[in-house]
């Protein structure tokens, strides 16, 4: 079965997915989590990407993120799971791959499904066993978005978050309430095989955009030659 079709435009936002190899842990410590997000934190401000949400997990992570330019979130990505790997190969004296293949990522249509991938990410722990309720455990962005606790990554804030109130009480307020009782239809991420999350309308839109980027580039590119 062929790969989906992996979009990373700048100005979209994207919900990604990656695994340890043949479902091993990523994380063994609280140093290896810690370590992690060091590194993405450090390797998004070489290449701009915001982080509006993210949960580490033992064997996989989830990340809710808008890259700035096109291009960034795989730079991010690779970068970040190579010198992840460097570092847990050495502290756990191993070899051989440390992430399963390549990061999965959706394109979503935020007006829709913002929150909702936002709520399957808080909910991942809880949906584990590992705690009973979301802001219980450390390595999520649930216990700053709905507490304004200190996350181990600072978080930036999406307008759709910041108009959930006038104030951060009111956004934390409303955000657990979308968390606890969402209205929206519940997903599936980690068995979604389309790189676009969003209504017909929008995936043709998107798609057409992108061709007519890629028409333009080419049209660039042409008359550039010819002008030699």
């Amino acid at each position: 079965m062929p790969r989906p079709l992996r979009i990373q435009t700048a100005g979209f936002v994207h919900h990604v997915i990656a695994r340890g190899n043949d479902r091993q842990a990523l994380f063994i410590s609280p140093e290896d989590f810690r370590k992690f997000l060091d590194i993405l934190d450090a390797t998004r401000k070489q290449f701009p990407l915001h982080i509006y949400n993210y949960c580490l997990m033992d064997n996989h992570l989830h990340l809710l993120v808008e890259p700035l330019e096109d291009g960034a979130l795989s730079k991010v990505m690779q970068i970040t799971s190579k010198e992840y790997a460097k570092y847990f190969n050495y502290k756990y004296e191993r070899t051989g791959h440390v992430f399963e293949g390549r990061f999965k990522s959706f394109l979503i249509q935020k007006e829709r499904y913002f929150f909702a991938c936002s709520r399957y990410i808080d909910l991942n722990s809880v949906k584990a066993r590992v705690v009973a309720e979301p802001q219980k455990y450390i390595w999520s962005g649930y216990a700053r978005l709905g507490y304004g606790e200190k996350a181990a990554i600072k978080l930036d804030q999406h307008d759709l978050y910041m108009n959930l109130g006038a104030n951060d009480t009111e956004r934390q307020i409303a955000y657990r309430a979308l968390v606890m009782n969402y209205p929206g239809e519940d997903l599936d991420l980690m068995n979604q095989r389309a790189s676009i999350l969003g209504d017909r309308t929008f995936k043709k839109n998107l798609k057409s955009e992108i061709s007519g980027e890629s028409d333009n580039d080419a049209s660039a590119q042409d008359e550039a030659e010819n002008e030699k």
